[in-house]
């Protein structure tokens, strides 16, 4: 329950607010009521109704209506849906209807390519207000060679309002897929800092893609990225044209914006990935990660629904450059990306912190996810298997959402790609990141993502009781 002040607006308090913005899936009713957090549902809603002059949004895909015609949704009744909780999806297209109508300039950054049997829901929306709303294609395939996704769920409102977190432009993401976000509200420097990176996406969106294959020693095979990589060498590479200080940030891990929200002080920083799409000073996204992670002094909390210190989706094969031997990438490899793992293993054995880890399980979870976190505690517990030396200590819980194995097949409960924990963020005794990507290298190096970063102390308290409600509800299991 919110108390009355939290549940006036930002505009009528006279000062800046934020709180966490949780999806929860029907059926999970017990997980709510929560003070300090609000539902996708109401925000997103009150957010579009308020705005008075422009919104800009990111969306991987539009699903706002349910479609009996798609493969995920087919076989249910309009009755099913409104039971299943469409309803809120729909209002959330309308009130972009209305702020269009009433004249408010809407800006979409998304992926192309997601609606090419039937006219999108955005695309609708362009051609009903032709002078306000402007739809931005990201392909991220064509720039980095057949991988990658606009993958950020970002809005921002007025240039004051903000909204950053893991629900996708879908009704089920708002009532049948479990979510984390943030709201700031009237807190205009934030949300200019969050413009400028929107802008920057904006630049990204009109260019014609210009890549090259480049050697990633990092994680040793070849891959295409942008001619200003900093992958490039030096003598073959391109001047960034986001490199103008307008596409960039002031504020980041080392100098964080000092904000007051609740009429609480913390520093706070915007980061984004892949780093061919950063501004100057802009933080990215899995340096803020591991910086979480390496800042805890007593404990880490990392919910997501995919983590795995490796590359989940296939590659095209490549020849590696003859520096490196000359050797042929397989494309059914999986990539190693063990900076993840390795920060949980440094806090856990060398600074003795204690990390819990809730990972989701659900119809699409990869077959490699469960036994690489099961090495990860096995390396963990290693820590306390000499009588010379003391640790700290690692838990690895799934959380199973009900219904997750009922999305599949003609009498199914519920419609594909549902009934899972999406959440992507990480809270320790000292911060959180909140954030948009799944905790794999696909999404670090050739996907659209962002992540809020913040010390702020109530934030910190609010993140924290949601992550130890999950851990000890009936809907998480201890890693077998």
């Amino acid at each position: 329950m919110q108390s009355s002040e939290e549940c006036l607006g930002a505009d009528d308090l006279g000062v800046a607010r934020a709180y966490l913005v949780e999806s929860i899936p029907k059926g999970l009713e017990d997980l709510r009521g929560t003070l300090g957090v609000r539902y996708t549902e109401d925000v997103l809603l009150e957010l579009t109704q308020r705005a008075r002059s422009t919104i800009d949004l990111t969306a991987m895909y539009w699903n706002l209506l349910p479609d009996p015609t798609s493969v995920d949704e087919s076989g249910f009744s309009m009755e099913q849906f409104e039971a299943m909780g469409a309803g809120p999806g729909r209002a959330l297209l309308q009130a972009l209807r209305e702020a269009a109508a009433r004249g408010v300039r809407i800006r979409i950054l998304e992926s192309p390519g997601f609606s090419a049997s039937t006219k999108s829901e955005s695309a609708a929306l362009r051609e009903a207000f032709p002078k306000v709303v402007e739809v931005l294609p990201v392909d991220m395939d064509a720039w980095y060679g057949g991988s990658g996704i606009m993958h950020q769920k970002l809005w921002i409102f007025d240039e004051r309002h903000l909204y950053l977190g893991s629900a996708n432009m879908d009704w089920k993401s708002i009532m049948q897929v479990k979510e984390m976000g943030i709201a700031v509200e009237n807190s205009p420097e934030l949300a200019t800092d969050a413009v400028a990176y929107f802008e920057g996406w904006s630049v990204f969106s009109h260019l014609q893609p210009s890549t090259m294959e480049v050697f990633d020693r990092t994680a040793r095979v070849t891959r295409c990225v942008p001619r200003w990589s900093a992958l490039v060498p030096e003598d073959a590479r391109e001047p960034s044209p986001l490199a103008q200080d307008r596409y960039g940030s002031r504020h980041n891990i080392g100098d964080p914006l000092r904000v007051e929200l609740n009429r609480e002080v913390g520093g706070a920083f915007l980061a984004g990935c892949p780093p061919e799409v950063l501004g100057p000073g802009r933080a990215y996204d899995g340096t803020g990660l591991i910086h979480t992670i390496h800042d805890a002094r007593r404990s880490v909390c990392i919910s997501a629904m995919d983590f795995a210190p490796a590359g989940l989706y296939t590659r095209t094969a490549q020849d590696v450059s003859p520096l490196e031997g000359g050797v042929r990438t397989p494309a059914d490899t999986p990539v190693w990306w063990p900076i993840l793992v390795d920060a949980i293993l440094s806090a856990v054995l060398t600074r003795k912190v204690y990390v819990r880890l809730l990972v989701s399980k659900w119809a699409h979870t990869a077959p490699m996810i469960a036994p690489m976190l099961r090495s990860l505690q096995q390396a963990a517990d290693a820590g306390r298997a000499d009588e010379h030396f003391s640790a700290g200590q690692l838990e690895i819980k799934l959380f199973i959402v009900p219904g997750w194995d009922d999305t599949a097949g003609i009498h199914r409960a519920y419609p594909g790609h549902s009934r899972v924990n999406h959440t992507k963020y990480i809270v320790t005794d000292r911060r959180i990141n909140i954030g948009t990507s799944n905790m794999t290298w696909d999404y670090f190096t050739s996907t659209a993502g962002c992540s809020f970063n913040t010390d702020h102390p109530g934030l910190v308290r609010t993140l924290q009781y949601v992550f130890d409600r999950d851990w000890a509800s009936p809907y998480a299991y201890r890693l077998s």
